[in-house]
């Protein structure tokens, strides 16, 4: 989950947990969305960001940071009802300057794996119908349309539980392993050895 993003245009990113210190950048990210890329995040005017307690649990956050900068310019999101639970919203903002170079798509598929880890069963989301570019997001991610009303389109995600790990090869106990010259001269030995 968190890692290293290179991005198709050389960019690096890092992606890791929200932290408390992050809540000034964090704004700073906020100041830097247009009224359109808030409206289409939170499905209304939003003037500021409200403060929320992320517990890396029932309500986890990921942030991609520029590494040149330092700044924040993703975070994607999940977070349960108040009563907890297995079903989730989940939701993403992108700085305008960084949208549409895949920084949607890497937050999106860590959130999921980020649910799937916490027992997260089904994740849901909003937004806008005229949205297109995150209706793709979201539909390749395999979010299905669950109702569509007023110009917003609810889906929804079954989470896929994580697939297991295969079973460890058998050991082979035999002779130790050999390589390299070592085997040359063990085969080369072999021939010249007769047997009575």
């Amino acid at each position: 989950m968190p890692g290293q993003m290179t991005l198709a245009d050389g960019a690096r990113l890092r992606v890791r947990p929200i932290v408390p210190a992050d809540r000034e950048p964090l704004a700073d990210a906020f100041d830097r969305l247009s009224d359109r890329s808030r409206r289409q995040r939170f499905l209304a005017p939003k003037p500021r960001l409200s403060a929320r307690d992320v517990d890396h649990v029932t309500h986890e956050a990921l942030v991609a940071i520029d590494e040149t900068t330092g700044d924040i310019v993703g975070v994607g999101r999940y977070a349960t009802g108040s009563a907890g639970g297995a079903a989730a919203d989940m939701a993403l903002a992108v700085v305008d300057a960084w949208q549409r170079r895949g920084i949607g798509h890497a937050l999106a598929v860590r959130v999921v794996e980020r649910a799937r880890a916490n027992g997260i069963t089904r994740l849901t989301g909003t937004a806008l119908a005229d949205n297109l570019l995150v209706r793709a997001l979201l539909d390749r991610l395999g979010f299905r349309v669950r109702s569509v009303s007023a110009g917003v389109i609810e889906v929804e995600l079954e989470v896929p539980p994580a697939r297991p790990s295969p079973p460890p090869r058998p050991r082979y106990r035999g002779a130790p392993r050999t390589s390299g010259s070592s085997s040359r001269e063990l085969r080369a030995s072999l021939a010249n050895t007769r047997v009575r």
